[in-house]
């Protein structure tokens, strides 16, 4: 493949979009995290925040372009119901595992996608996919962690739910990356029938993320949203010395509340709302303005330095999450898994056509 073939039809704008929106993507854990409120709370004040952000600009796509058609909706929609359920269970694996091996974890989606290409379009699986998946799998259960204790905070609770923290963090990381592969399948289709609309597909997937989480708050563990207390103790002290209160490891009930933090003040709205602006509204749609234009190879392969940022990066600096050896390890075989599912390291290392 050479480097025409890689550069699709996009433009040098194109890719400062892309990767602003990448940049957004790699601190929404960290984010999730500053804020400070529970899962659920979370995951429908970010969405909610975004959707009202995209208004305007949605209507200005509309009457340029042309608006969505009833497929192209449904399919939104869809996208989005299953989204909310990935940032429910997302925001849960940030605050048990780190925002960083929860951005990791997030990438099993590159095992979905081919499976579910499979099963609705009857796409040929490639042959590699299955020894790639397994490989992907085991690399992201060892990166979460769930085979050890104690890595994310040594002096912190050990359980949650009544199981080992660092598994359960890893089953909710799983689950969200699951989804995560539903919704890019979802957004994939009704991309192919549009007329080029980037916009409005994520103000209607935004709209739809906020049913899972008022399903889960009210009506599954009916503790209802919290805007009162957060997640996390010692919040005062700064960003290094948030943690989860020991108390935490009493909670054995999935359908308990986990606000046992410190009270929500005006920072943790600050960074809620830079989430809601950033992380979802702007991140979403750029990465979807990138994705129309840019090679699928090349796109998916500049997607992977968002995980990348987020564990080698961002997390350490901003909240010292360290990594044991073994995740380490599960971090790398992942995101090679990733580059290889992807095309990445065939772009890269192959023979130039």
């Amino acid at each position: 493949m050479n480097n025409d073939e890689l550069r699709g039809n996009a433009t040098a704008m194109t890719y400062v979009i892309f990767l602003v929106g990448i940049l957004f993507l790699s601190f929404t854990a960290p984010w999730q995290k500053l804020s400070n409120f529970d899962p659920a709370t979370g995951a429908f004040v970010r969405c909610l925040i975004g959707a009202l952000c995209l208004i305007p600009f949605a209507i200005m796509e509309a009457r340029k372009i042309g608006s969505l058609s009833k497929k192209g909706v449904l399919l939104s929609l869809l996208a989005g119901l299953v989204l909310g359920i990935d940032f429910t269970a997302w925001n849960y694996s940030i605050y048990f595992v780190g925002s960083g091996i929860a951005s990791i974890l997030l990438n099993i989606q590159v095992i979905m996608l081919p499976a579910l290409a499979f099963f609705v379009d009857r796409e040929k699986i490639p042959f590699s996919y299955y020894f790639i998946a397994p490989i992907m799998l085991a690399g992201v259960i060892l990166a979460g962690g769930a085979l050890e204790n104690g890595i994310v905070d040594p002096n912190g609770p050990q359980e949650v739910f009544g199981l080992g923290i660092m598994a359960v963090g890893t089953i909710c990381g799983l689950t969200s990356g699951f989804c995560y592969g539903i919704y890019l399948f979802a957004s994939r289709r009704a991309g192919r029938i549009g007329n080029g609309q980037v916009v409005q597909p994520i103000f209607l997937s935004s709209m739809a993320q906020l049913v899972a989480p008022l399903i889960w708050a009210f009506l599954i563990t009916g503790q209802g949203f919290d805007f009162t207390n957060g997640v996390m103790v010692d919040t005062a002290g700064g960003i290094k010395a948030m943690h989860l209160s020991a108390e935490m490891g009493n909670i054995t009930s999935v359908f308990s509340s986990v606000t046992i933090g410190d009270p929500i003040n005006t920072t943790n709205w600050f960074w809620m709302i830079v989430l809601g602006v950033a992380g979802q509204a702007a991140a979403w749609t750029f990465t979807q303005h990138g994705s129309i234009k840019l090679n699928p190879t090349l796109g998916a392969g500049l997607l992977i330095l968002s995980p990348i940022a987020t564990v080698a990066l961002i997390a350490p600096i901003m909240f010292g999450e360290s990594l044991s050896a073994l995740q380490i390890f599960g971090v790398v075989i992942a995101l090679l898994a990733v580059a290889y599912q992807n095309g990445l390291l065939s772009a890269i290392f192959g023979k130039k056509k």
